[in-house]
């Protein structure tokens, strides 16, 4: 049976719960898991697996076989972190800290376990479960006990079944392309989402079917651990999963909706355990369905949690140590030496981290060791930097010239074996000192992956299908990918400190597929060379569509509109600027860029050929505007948004235009304007 656990929205309630209807959150966040139930239990294998279930948990209460007092039970686990370039690219020492709070609040080694209510101290319980880093994949290669899969189903938009996410981690993740036996192995899945407004879920032992990993849990990158993206209330969302894992419901039983009168009419099933209501909040003295609610239980829903009792140690032992369901095979000696949790590891890769990839030319990197297992020695390779090379385990090291440079780290676990990661391009260092204002790009000529632009994540190019003028522009390949895929293309930096106010501009053409398609593009800036990065523009849903709805969408040129940032003011105006694209599929056609234009005037974006020949004004219009230029016009069309010519082809021949606007309807318009062999496009406004 999955267990769907509405948790971010829970924790958000926790935070705002003495000013919260109780009865709206139970509506709100309630998952349907007993729908789920009621489905899965019409399945006649899923029913013989739920009843095995029912008697695993039946008569385990304080046995001294179900605790077992002495005997410590190790499970191997593996995280997959799913990604795709994102925030969500966790790194392992988040890992290692979530795996550490669970085996503490396991083994009842918190700190705060004192503080624990008078009533359930006498029945706070050390498990004796850990849950163990493996060393060893299904195919006996040496790894870290974390693998890395890069694809854009981290994001499963509401999907909540998990199976696109096992997917990409048998075919693609870093360490070994195949199946990690759910029987063998908790499998952890990390990622950008596991489904709207969900932190985490997992399985009941009767969901078990054999060795498949579609049986282990997933959580949300930022409820993983208590650093990095992770906070110390969301880190408690993992051991609460895992107590779902090992059978355990919440204490008031096996829905998701705490707090309603109802539940005193359903149990969890363990004796010591008092029937309650479910809480959300720390109300010590609460007594729901006539007794003192333990609202310190980690299989509550309160920001309190502490403590398992012994009913429940009994009740997980049980459901490890059982075949019924499926969990035995973890802890046996044969699988822990299939795994490589039964010795000290042998050191088998070096490998490191930086803190980021880009820098600015004299700003600092650091970077850490993450090599395996128990490296003692270390010898760093620094091309281009300050130090250039180092021995110690982790280190801060400068770059004092732009560049694109390479790291090389060679390690060891003895004086003998010595293996060596080298990463080509590993750093790519801007100039601190930006390009000066004005600046241009029409896209005719351009080098991606270099300290001009830089494109690690999605997939950007430059295409000659279509432009808005001249023979190139930039597009996202948005069309057949997953929705959720990220694609982000970063600049180089510009000095702004000239002026107190910048003016950023640039043509961009899009359409939907269909009207469920919700697509959309940030404009970031950065005044720290990229260490952090402000939204400055949201285009999406109508702002974003330029064209009808269509397939293979391919934009004319009434198709083309224009996007100005005003915000680039104050703070940003400073030596190493830089800005960034970031489109987020939503199921629609690919995005066309061009004429990005940064300035401190508000000028639209045009081509640098026929910079400064022409001029229209007043801009915007009512009645009448005028074109001037330095070249015979010698013929003249106006269009509307959508492409519609408004004002048929007029003959000119003069370096001066003047058009009567009155008729035109309020919005934008395009002028195509001839002059000899060549055709120049303008904008305007009409008021």
């Amino acid at each position: 049976m999955k267990k769907i656990f509405q948790y971010l929205s829970l924790v958000l309630v926790i935070l705002f719960s003495e000013n919260s209807s109780l009865t709206a959150q139970s509506q709100d966040f309630s998952c349907g898991q007993h729908i789920i139930l009621s489905k899965l239990l019409k399945d006649s294998t899923f029913k013989r697996l739920y009843d095995q279930e029912q008697r695993i948990s039946s008569n385990t209460q304080y046995s001294s076989g179900a605790q077992n007092k002495g005997v410590l039970y190790k499970i191997p686990v593996v995280f997959h972190i799913v990604h795709n370039n994102g925030v969500e690219k966790i790194d392992r020492s988040q890992v290692l800290d979530a795996l550490a709070i669970l085996n503490r609040d396991l083994r009842a080694l918190r700190a705060d376990t004192a503080t624990v209510d008078s009533l359930f101290k006498p029945l706070i319980a050390d498990i004796e479960v850990e849950f163990v880093l493996a060393t060893k994949a299904p195919d006996g290669t040496c790894f870290s006990g974390v693998t890395m899969t890069q694809t854009p189903y981290s994001y499963n938009n509401g999907d909540i079944n998990g199976s696109d996410q096992v997917d990409a981690v048998m075919m693609y993740n870093d360490v070994f392309q195949g199946n990690w036996p759910g029987n063998e192995y908790l499998n952890v899945f990390v990622c950008g989402s596991v489904g709207t407004g969900i932190a985490g879920y997992t399985y009941y032992p009767s969901s078990f079917f054999g060795n498949t990993m579609n049986n282990g849990i997933w959580l949300r990158h930022d409820y993983c651990g208590s650093i990095g993206t992770g906070n110390p209330s969301g880190s408690k969302t993992f051991v609460h999963e895992v107590g779902h894992w090992l059978n355990l419901p919440h204490t008031w039983g096996s829905t998701n909706e705490p707090g309603l009168a109802s539940n005193c009419s359903s149990d969890d099933g363990v004796a010591d355990t008092p029937n309650t209501i479910g809480s959300q909040w720390c109300n010590y003295n609460e007594t729901t369905c006539g007794s003192v609610a333990n609202i310190e239980n980690h299989m509550e829903y309160s920001p309190c949690r502490k403590m398992f009792t012994l009913g429940q140690k009994a009740r997980m032992r049980t459901a490890v140590t059982s075949s019924l369901g499926g969990r035995s095979n973890l802890i046996t000696a044969a699988n822990h030496l299939a795994t490589g949790i039964d010795t000290t590891a042998p050191f088998c890769k070096a490998d490191f981290f930086a803190n980021r990839y880009i820098t600015c030319s004299g700003d600092s990197l650091y970077f850490q060791d993450y090599s395996y297992h128990n490296p003692i020695s270390w010898s760093w390779d620094f091309s281009g930097a300050n130090p250039a090379v180092s021995n110690l385990e982790n280190l801060y090291t400068t770059y004092p010239s732009p560049g694109v440079f390479d790291v090389s780290l060679t390690s060891s676990g003895d004086s003998i074996n010595f293996l060596t990661e080298l990463k080509n391009d590993a750093v790519i260092v801007m100039d601190y000192n930006g390009e000066q204002l004005p600046f241009y790009e029409g896209f005719e000529t351009i080098n991606f992956n270099s300290p001009e632009w830089i494109s690690n994540i999605g997939n950007w190019s430059v295409t000659d299908e279509v432009s808005y003028n001249g023979s190139y522009c930039l597009k996202v390949q948005n069309s057949g990918v997953a929705e959720g895929t990220k694609h982000v293309l970063e600049s180089k930096t510009f000095d702004l400190s000239d002026s107190t106010k910048a003016y950023f501009n640039f043509k961009y053409a899009f359409a939907r597929k269909n009207s469920t398609n919700n697509d959309y593009l940030k404009v970031l800036a950065s005044n720290d060379c990229g260490k952090t990065w402000s939204v400055r523009k949201i285009l999406q849903y109508s702002q974003l569509i330029t064209a009808p709805d269509q397939n293979n969408f391919l934009p004319s040129f009434g198709d083309w509109r224009e996007a100005t940032i005003t915000s680039l003011i104050g703070p940003f105006c400073v030596q190493n600027f830089r800005f960034k694209f970031e489109f987020e599929s939503g199921g629609g056609n690919d995005l066309y860029i061009d004429n990005i234009n940064i300035s401190y005037e508000n000028t639209t974006a045009i081509n640098t050929s026929y910079k400064n020949e022409v001029s229209i004004f007043p801009n915007p219009a009512n009645n009448n505007l005028t074109v001037s230029s330095s070249k015979i016009i010698s013929e003249l069309a106006v269009f509307d948004i959508m492409g519609k010519q408004v004002l048929s082809n007029k003959k000119v021949n003069s370096n001066t235009v003047n058009i009567n606007t009155s008729k035109l309807s309020k919005g934008y318009y395009s002028i195509s304007l001839k002059q000899g062999q060549e055709i120049l496009i303008k904008s305007f406004m009409k008021n």
